[in-house]
Order: structure tokens, then sequence, then C-alpha cells
């Protein structure tokens, strides 16, 4: 028997929110809004260990002989969460 989620949340976008919303979402592949809202929001906080690891992913994505338009659109994603973690840890 699965759980049932009980709380409900409302949340209102801009339209441009929204489109960059939709985008992130289509390039992590999340089936719906509420499943990529949900685990970016309860994820924790990228750390040190990650920007090594997303590193990595940049450099195998950079290496495939065949990159398709989806993959760079995911690597300007790891790209994006890279420069905004490495800003975060700039600043503290």
């Amino acid at each position: 028997m699965t759980e049932r989620r009980e709380k409900f949340v409302k949340v209102r976008f801009f339209e441009e929110e929204f489109s960059l919303l939709e985008t992130l979402r289509r390039t992590a592949r999340s089936e719906s809004r509420a499943e990529f809202l949900r685990r970016r929001a309860l994820e924790p906080e990228i750390g040190t260990g990650a920007i090594a690891e997303l590193i990595g992913r940049v450099a195998d994505t950079l290496n495939s002989v065949d990159v398709a338009p989806e993959q760079l659109d995911h690597l300007a994603l790891l790209l994006d969460r890279l420069t905004l973690e490495l800003r975060r840890m700039q600043r503290s």
C-alpha cells in the first residue's frame, strides 16, 4: 500500500519563471512538474563532492563522440548548477 501525500501547495509563476521551470524539468527528464519540484526542493544542497561529480559529468558529455542536442541542454544545466555552487562557496 502506498502512502498518500496529504499536504497541498499552490504556487504562481510569472511566464518567464514557468518557461524556465519547464526547460529545467525537460532537461532533467522528469516525468512531472510535481516530481521535479519535490526532488529539487528536498534534495540537499550541492557540496564539494557534488561539484567534482558535476565536473566529471560535464567532461563525460564533452568527450562523447555524438553529442545530441538534449545532451547540450543537459550540459548547460550542469554548468549552471556548477556556477551557482561555486559562487555560493565564494561568498562563504
